[in-house]
Order: structure tokens, then sequence, then C-alpha cells
């Protein structure tokens, strides 16, 4: 006996609630702009298949992982395919939460394998583009690939930051906040301005892996029409701004009110 294909008007209004796409911090660029008009109807095949959440995930980490792998491919294949895998991982991110909302199974264990897929995916670009960049030197320059690990090492870093300072809070016996994009605004003063003029200029969304790879295409893509070695252009502006991304991210996270506990 085959299963029922569940509607589609009943899964929107299940799997894509106000609360969920409305979220601002939460809710990546990809699926406010497209992700979420294909992903309901992939959300309902995995659930007419019986596929469970955390199995969406765990080819979400995949096809992440994929992604980070395809760098290492030569000329512009490589870049265009870790492109595409990067922005599919994202897709899938939108159906993995879907297709738990739907079947009510929503818990930790999802939500840990959802910060693996993030995690490991965003460091592994540098790292893969590092080796790409020591592979294609002759000779080999291994100094690309260091760069590229430390690279990856300041993103987990700068990743912690906001992990470190929600389990400061749990740890306080302080609640997680419900509007975090407000929690972690900074208080008004100088840090604020920056902040808005960093969403003008969001280099603190650069490190994600569908803006990691979007930027080495497009760095590539101009490198082979001007001449120059767009990936390495890539890595050397990634790791230049990470200082100063990971201290504004530090500095907004300590004047913002999720560190402070609320007065009686």
């Amino acid at each position: 006996m085959s299963r029922p294909w569940p509607p589609i008007d009943e899964m929107r209004a299940v799997c894509q609630p106000p609360s969920v796409t409305g979220r601002r911090n939460a809710e990546h660029w990809t699926a406010s702009l497209f992700g979420r008009t294909f992903s309901i109807y992939l959300t309902r095949l995995a659930v007419w298949a019986g596929m469970s959440a955390n199995t969406v995930t765990v080819v979400m980490i995949l096809c992440g992982w994929a992604a980070a792998a395809a760098l290492l491919i030569p000329g512009l294949w490589g870049p265009a395919l870790a492109c595409l895998l990067a922005i599919a991982q994202m897709s899938i991110d939108s159906i993995d939460g879907e297709v738990a909302r739907w079947n009510r199974a929503t818990g930790p264990r999802g939500i840990f394998l959802d910060r693996i897929a993030h995690t490991t995916v965003e460091s592994l670009i540098p790292i893969a583009l590092g080796l790409r960049i020591a592979f294609e030197s002759s000779p080999n320059d291994w100094r690309w690939a260091t760069l590229g690990s430390v690279l990856a090492v300041l993103i987990l870093w700068n990743k912690s930051l906001m992990e470190s300072a929600r389990l400061a809070r749990v740890e306080s016996g302080l609640a997680l906040p419900k509007d975090e994009a407000s929690s972690r605004a900074p208080q008004p003063g100088l840090l604020r301005s920056a902040r808005r003029l960093a969403d003008f200029v969001p280099l603190h969304r650069m490190y994600h892996s569908v803006e990691q790879t979007i930027m080495i295409l497009v760095l590539a893509l101009a490198g082979s029409i001007a001449g120059f070695n767009g990936p390495s252009a890539a890595l050397v502006l990634f790791a230049v701004a990470i200082p100063f991304v990971m201290a504004g991210h530090a500095a907004a996270i300590l004047t913002s009110s999720l560190l402070k506990r609320p007065t009686p």
C-alpha cells in the first residue's frame, strides 16, 4: 500500500510558519529568496519516503563536505561545483527542519547534528581552498595550506563566541533569549553605529558556506579574465577580514543584553 501524499497547503502551514520564516538571524537569505519556495516539495517527498529529519541532516552534512572537496577540482569547475553544492546544502538545511516540524520530532539531537553540519563545512572550505592553491603552485607552496588551516581555526573560534555566550546564560541560570536579534544588538553608542554600518557591508556573514563559495567563484572568474590567481585572492581576503570580524563579534556580545543579568 503506497503512502499518501500530504497536502502542500497544509504542509506549508505546519512546516513554514511565520515564526520560522521571519527569523532574522536563523533564516539564511537563500531560503528567503528562493529556498522555501521549492523546499516544501522536497520535504513532501522526504515525508512520503519515510525519512527522518536527522537522516535529512546527515545528507546535508555530506553535501556540505562535498562542496569543500569540490574546491580541489582544477579550473573554474571546482569553485562552480562547490558553490552549487553549498546552495544545495542550505536548501537541505530548510528541509530537515520542515520534516521535523511535520513529524513533530524536533529535539536536541537534530540541533546537534545541524551545528555539526555548519561548523565542519564552514571550516573545511578554507582548508580545501588552501590545499588547492598549494597543489597548483610549482613547487608546492604549503604556506597556502597553512593559511587555510589557520583561517579554519579562526572561523571556528568566531562561531564559538555565540555558542559560549548562550552556554554562559544557561550555566548562570538564565533562559536562552527568545528574540536573539534584539538581545545581540549592542547598547546605544559607537558599537551600535558600527553594527548598522556592518549591515550595509556584512563582512560578518562572509564565512557561511554559501558566501565563501560565492566569493571564491566570483574571484576565480575575475582572475581568469584579468590574469590573477582568484582563489589566492579569496583566501587572502578571508584571512585579512577575520580578525576584524572576530573583534566586532566579541565586542557586540559583551556590550549587548545577552550576558547581562536582568534587574529584578
